[in-house]
């Protein structure tokens, strides 16, 4: 028992270094913010703290392991980046911070009509978005440190399996829920025509946003700090004939998954509807 929790420490350390709490971290956010924007009566105020505050230990839980390297990253940056690089950090940082901030103002805004704060947190929401169905393209890691040779058999059956499938599946489900929190809201508008069309064009961004993520390593916040580049990446990537089939081909997945995640989800959800009513499903 002792050697597998010492294998199981090692293969942490030394293949994995915190990617798949931060990847929840960042599928997690999108989530919270459908819920304040899309559906502010679900989760009242006395749980909303509380489920930030999770959501924020998970990333900083998967932040820690590199915190070392990204400290000094921005420390040599700082000192030998130049200053076009350096404001550019500045205004990476102020960003950040006005996100956080504004989308804690929006959760806490209850208002009939909306108003230019929900559309900022509309914004943050769909810039986030991607991010839950990245962590799909997250199984590259099992491959590559069960190919490293560095972790034993027993180790990635027993661990590294269930967990990445336990991500995987998280991930996944926080996307699917974000976007049906989005179609309820939709349809309490008396929009319901619109919500194919908006889950459609969802999985379409979100598929340039997953390569874009996976293969020219941008991020979200790249859509302020550097717009001008990632549109002309992306318009470049959708003239090529390889980027474009790759991105097609993601989108038939997140389509796909999405609607027997969205098929489950609902399930369940009247599953618990009738079993508050004492209705038995099988009748």
């Amino acid at each position: 028992m002792r050697s597998l929790l010492l294998d199981i420490a090692r293969a942490f350390n030394n293949v994995y270094s915190g990617w798949i709490w931060w990847n929840l971290f960042l599928a997690f956010v999108p989530l919270l913010l459908s819920f304040g924007l899309f559906r502010p009566a679900v989760i009242s105020r006395r749980w909303l703290r509380p489920a930030w505050g999770l959501v924020t230990a998970i990333g900083i839980v998967g932040l820690w392991p590199r915190m070392p390297r990204v400290v000094q990253g921005w420390l040599n940056i700082m000192g030998d980046g130049g200053t076009v690089t350096q404001l550019r950090l500045l205004w990476l940082a102020t960003l950040l911070a006005m996100a956080a901030g504004l989308s804690w103002l929006v959760l806490k805004q209850q208002r009939a009509t909306p108003g230019w704060l929900w559309w900022v947190g509309v914004a943050v929401f769909l810039a986030f978005l991607p991010n839950a169905p990245y962590v799909l393209t997250d199984i590259i890691h099992l491959i590559r440190g069960t190919s490293s040779g560095q972790i034993p058999v027993r180790v990635v059956a027993l661990v590294f399996i269930p967990i990445h499938a336990t991500a995987i599946l998280l991930g996944f489900q926080a996307y699917v829920v974000s976007i049906l929190n989005l179609a309820i809201y939709l349809n309490h508008q008396g929009a319901r025509a619109l919500i194919l069309p908006t889950e459609l064009t969802i999985h379409a961004l979100c598929a340039v946003g997953i390569y874009l993520g996976r293969f020219l390593r941008f991020n979200s916040w790249d859509l302020v700090v550097d717009p001008t580049g990632v549109v002309a990446d992306t318009l470049n990537l959708l003239t090529s004939r390889r980027p474009a089939a790759v991105m097609v081909v993601t989108f038939v997945i997140l389509a796909s998954l999405y609607w027997i995640f969205k098929q489950i989800t609902l399930g369940l959800k009247l599953r618990l509807r009738y079993a508050r009513q004492g209705l038995d499903a099988l009748d």
